[in-house]
């Protein structure tokens, strides 16, 4: 759709204590640039984004400025200071977002995702308001209580839910100003839109679009690079 506008939210506004580094991890170095910047290429790979709103934690502003501008790519973004939570970033950068018809959601911490996911995701919430992608459960799921196993937790209807999440505008600010007392602990948006009363429909994933959370998930995604498995074809094609 020519006259389309698609807005880009990433979220790149967490410490990452569970990564136990100093920095905000989406700063963490990453084959010659940083997680946020491999974030923001993967998408831009997409040609139909309008616009970029990257939310960063206080203070990092300018090191994401520079670190983005350095990339050379031309795209069109803007920086903000987050919040103390995901949500509360992700509700900030909302704010921002003057025109859109299509806003999508990203993780700055998953560096690997094609252009096809995010096509099919735009195209899911183009046509039904909202979209994820998810990946259906392949191992076994326990539930514990006190480090003891205390029952097996069913896989046949069980996914996990990646990002880039898509939605259309209006569906995602009402999903915001009606979960205003839940926003700070819900996990992602399609939680929330769904409990605005939306339908959110779920698009295939990739196994390969690994959220970076710990020291070995970076290890991974670093040999998934290093190995050039982004050149495989279709990986820099418009779906």
């Amino acid at each position: 759709m020519n006259d389309e506008t698609i807005v880009c939210i990433i979220a790149a506004a967490g410490r990452g204590r569970r990564f136990g580094r100093e920095m905000p991890k989406s700063f963490y170095p990453l084959e010659g640039g940083t997680l946020l910047a491999r974030s923001v290429e993967s998408i831009a790979a997409y040609k139909g984004i309008s616009h970029y709103i990257v939310v960063v934690p206080q203070d990092w502003q300018k090191q994401a400025q520079e670190e983005l501008e350095g990339r050379g790519k031309g795209f069109s973004f803007s920086i903000v200071p987050g919040g103390e939570t995901r949500q509360e970033s992700v509700a900030i950068g909302l704010k921002s977002v003057e025109k859109a018809d299509i806003v999508l959601v990203h993780d700055a911490c998953r560096p690997v995702v094609s252009v096809q996911v995010i096509g099919r995701v735009i195209d899911a919430a183009r046509d039904g308001g909202a979209a994820v992608p998810a990946l259906a459960a392949t191992e076994t799921l326990g539930r514990i209580r006190d480090e003891v196993l205390e029952g097996i937790v069913p896989r046949e209807r069980v996914v996990g839910i990646q990002t880039p999440q898509a939605f259309r505008l209006d569906i995602l600010r009402r999903a915001f100003d009606v979960a205003s007392e839940t926003i700070s602990t819900a996990t992602d948006e399609s939680s929330l839109v769904l409990a605005a009363g939306y339908p959110v429909r779920v698009v295939e994933g990739e196994r390969w679009n690994i959220k970076v959370t710990v020291k070995e998930d970076l290890e991974i995604v670093e040999s998934f690079i290093a190995g050039k498995l982004l050149t495989l074809p279709g990986w820099d094609e418009e779906p």
